[in-house]
């Protein structure tokens, strides 16, 4: 039977869900949102902040499950509004500067207004831990 264990960061998440899971093969992370730092209850403004803070908090996720941002096999990226695509694409490519996961981009309803963005991927383990 395949072993899977969660995976806990500094910032718990605020709903009853795990952050991200690892497997002896792949790191999943959920939708990480970021319109408000948990760390500071302060609010994330604008689309370049949210897609950084949402990239930077599942670089966490994905360190601590044995894996990095270079291992990232698959993205889903959700757009509270379709006009953020290129800004949010901006700030993305500098995450995965060479060869990009495959990425799906949907815009949709996210669950607070204040929410501009949401991303969830799937990553490959660094053997060995």
């Amino acid at each position: 039977m395949a072993k899977r264990e969660v995976i806990t960061i500094s910032q718990p998440p605020k709903f009853h869900y795990s952050m991200g899971i690892k497997t002896e093969q792949f790191v999943f992370v959920a939708g990480v949102d970021a319109d408000v730092d948990p760390r500071t209850g302060e609010a994330i403004i604008g689309i370049e902040a949210q897609t950084r803070h949402c990239l930077e908090t599942i670089k966490e996720i994905l360190e601590a499950g044995g894996s990095s941002l270079e291992n990232v096999v698959s993205t889903t990226v959700y757009l509270q509004h379709a006009e953020d695509f290129l800004k949010m694409n901006e700030v993305y490519k500098s995450y995965f500067p060479k060869d990009p996961p495959a990425r799906a981009t949907i815009p949709s309803g996210l669950l607070r207004p204040s929410m501009l963005v949401e991303i969830q991927c799937i990553a490959l383990r660094s053997f060995g831990q």
